[in-house]
């Protein structure tokens, strides 16, 4: 009866801090179970949100809660808490490993007395993502819980040990591994003619329309925004980095307004007004452009007076040159 109570306790204050995580970071959302061992016999219990760092595809990062519950002495030895998690190489492939490190503030409690304590944990996970916005996976952290706090360094009357756990991951809010969500319609058909020295280019990503979206695809049975561009100027021998943050950068910088674009140009978009490049797409004329979305490899357009292209045109923030501008790679 004590453990249920207290879970029920523990479940409680997740939901209460819930608005809080999802406010902080609307990319998705994770549910975790697990045990903390080495001694300690407590049952953990987390929720927490995840995001890209910056815009980003390397880092991801988000807010949670976690709730550490003795087994027999119940909340006279427990730990709540809110805190912060920073993830490097998760979401990159369909199975996939990644590293983490995560601290928590919030009440520590014994069998005496309680005070405020923080909760460093270092540690590595694994995820089987089947489909874009599901998730399972495992994780294994060292958890070292400072009471004072004084610092991970030379925490104070710290419990610490090894904990592992089992969670699940959900997609929510505008987009999902990178990938910008558009209203769903008719794409609309290639250009009768393209001309420039890019026309290869141009082609050979026009072949790929159809292929799924894959986050980390690079090939024609998969790609994600950065991988499909990468693709198309490597068939004909142009190298160029794998991150659209990095796509960003090469090449010479385009006036972003369609007069000025080349079929072959890269198309920058952010998904947040300020915010860092989140998603990619190659202009191949007629103001059509092709890109890897969430529903897979597609056109879309840039005109003003389609409902989609508003929506792209709301968030296109720069274009770059690769064949013809003077800083090709």
């Amino acid at each position: 009866m004590r453990r249920r109570t207290d879970f029920l306790r523990g479940a409680a204050l997740v939901v209460a801090f819930l608005p809080a995580t999802l406010a902080a970071q609307r990319r998705s959302l994770e549910a975790h179970y697990g045990r903390w061992l080495n001694g300690n016999d407590a049952a953990s219990y987390e929720v927490r949100s995840s995001a890209p760092l910056s815009g980003g595809e390397t880092l991801t990062h988000g807010f949670g809660v976690t709730v550490l519950v003795h087994d027999s002495l119940g909340r006279h030895r427990a730990f709540y808490g809110f805190g912060y998690e920073l993830q490097a190489f998760r979401h990159r492939a369909t199975l996939g490993p990644y590293a983490l490190l995560g601290v928590e503030l919030g009440l520590s409690t014994d069998t005496t007395h309680q005070e405020l304590g923080a909760l460093w944990s270092a540690g590595a996970g694994v995820e089987w993502r089947p489909i874009p916005r599901f998730a399972l996976g495992a994780e294994a952290r060292w958890r070292l819980e400072d009471r004072g706090p004084r610092g991970f360094w030379r925490p104070g009357g710290a419990h610490r040990g090894l904990g592992i756990a089992m969670g699940v991951s959900l997609g929510l809010g505008r987009a999902d591994r990178g990938a910008l969500i558009a209203p769903s319609r008719r794409p609309p058909e290639p250009p009768a003619e393209i001309t420039g020295g890019a026309a290869d280019v141009v082609h050979t990503a026009l072949n790929a329309i159809g292929a799924p979206y894959q986050w980390g695809g690079t090939a024609e049975n998969g790609f994600d925004c950065s991988g499909l561009i990468q693709y198309a100027y490597a068939q004909q021998g142009i190298r160029l980095p794998r991150m659209s943050r990095d796509q960003a950068m090469v090449g010479s910088e385009v006036t972003p307004v369609v007069e000025a674009l080349q079929p072959g140009d890269i198309l920058l978009f952010s998904a947040l007004p300020g915010g860092g490049v989140t998603h990619v797409g190659m202009y191949v004329g007629e103001r059509k452009f092709i890109h890897s979305s969430n529903t897979g490899v597609r056109l879309s357009q840039l005109d003003p007076h389609d409902p989609e292209a508003a929506y792209w045109m709301a968030r296109w923030v720069g274009a770059r040159r690769i064949i013809g501008g003077g800083g090709g790679q």
